[in-house]
């Protein structure tokens, strides 16, 4: 055996290796070495005293206290990169986050408190408190898709429109479509269905609606019924299944468009009409899916009218960012 072997199998070297792939040297010098230098020196006098259960024993505790270390060394690295992230760029990422966050919370509290009050207008619903948290799921969507752009608007004024706040705010995007996407499609059924069950004392079991269906039970509904020709029966479970899927992708495609629009620095005509086009597709597009009463455009097919709003928004983040492109003479907006 070489002393390369040998010195392989000494304890604490497989966890030394893999410091080495994970931490800085100055973090490996000040906290990992002496741990694996003591262990490594305890266990070789436990090993030539004879002691095989010592040796294990402090195998073991060295182990744990190694992950222990880079646990806490962890943690502490992604508290002080998550206050530099937030600070950077005169605190436009905090800004951006506090702003959206404040609003979707409040926006989450609006809109679950309002359906909830007219319906208890009409039953008497208990818990009150309970059946509150049915309706939230319901808000969650559409309160991402309205907070996040306006946070976005109101944290990113005057600030720098720089490439890792741009790229920032794409990925707090991605992370509040990820949420609404999780919501729509396996929560919301199951606290709708909870909700609609517990109006009745005692409460009943119902037969699940288009808004209790889960994306594949919904594909599998619609498949059965253009097999059955009943394609007249099929209007509640596109409406429900489009809605949600367009919801989810919202907070994205708008969170872009704000993200775009702020970059503007100019007030020219074409950010006043953004403002005011957006101002409107807001009121109708919450309109349009808290009411969902069935009339439609004929001449339309129903998932384009409900994929309308977000397409909009993209034909103005386009617009936007060629415009802004021009001004800049060619360069790329975000800097």
């Amino acid at each position: 055996m070489t002393l390369r072997q040998a010195q392989g199998k000494r304890p604490g070297d497989r966890l030394r290796s893999f410091a080495h792939h994970v931490c800085d040297p100055a973090t490996r010098e000040r906290l990992i070495d002496p741990l694996i230098a003591d262990l490594q020196f305890e266990h070789a006098q436990a090993t030539r005293a004879g002691r095989p259960w010592r040796a294990r024993r402090l195998r073991w505790s060295a182990c744990l206290a190694f992950w222990k270390t880079l646990g806490l060394w962890a943690t502490r690295s992604a508290a002080v990169g998550a206050r530099a992230w937030a600070s950077a760029d005169d605190h436009a990422m905090g800004r951006t986050l506090g702003y959206s966050a404040a609003i979707i919370m409040a926006l989450v509290f609006l809109l679950a408190l309002m359906p909830l009050a007219a319906v208890l207008q009409r039953a008497d619903v208990h818990p009150r408190s309970l059946s509150f948290l049915y309706v939230v799921p319901q808000a969650i969507p559409i309160a991402m898709a309205f907070g996040l752009p306006l946070g976005i608007l109101v944290g990113l004024r005057g600030r720098p429109a720089t490439s890792r706040i741009g790229w920032s705010v794409i990925g707090l995007a991605c992370v509040c479509t990820a949420l609404a996407f999780v919501v729509c499609a396996w929560v919301l059924p199951e606290t709708n269905q909870a909700f609609r069950e517990s109006l009745f004392n005692p409460p009943r079991l119902l037969a699940r609606g288009a808004n209790e269906l889960t994306f594949g039970e919904l594909s599998t509904r619609l498949a059965e019924l253009k097999r059955q020709d009943r394609l007249h029966d099929t209007s509640p479970f596109l409406f429900s299944y489009h809605a949600r899927l367009a919801a989810s992708a919202a907070p994205l495609i708008w969170g872009i468009f704000a993200l775009v629009l702020s970059s503007v620095t100019r007030r020219t005509l074409l950010s006043t009409l953004s403002f005011v086009v957006a101002g409107v597709t807001y009121i109708a597009v919450a309109s349009f899916i808290i009411d969902g009463s069935g009339t439609f455009y004929p001449w339309l097919p129903l998932r384009f009218v409900i994929w309308l709003p977000n397409a909009l928004f993209a034909l103005m983040t386009l617009a936007l960012w060629m415009a802004s492109r021009r001004s800049s003479g060619g360069t790329r907006s975000f800097s």
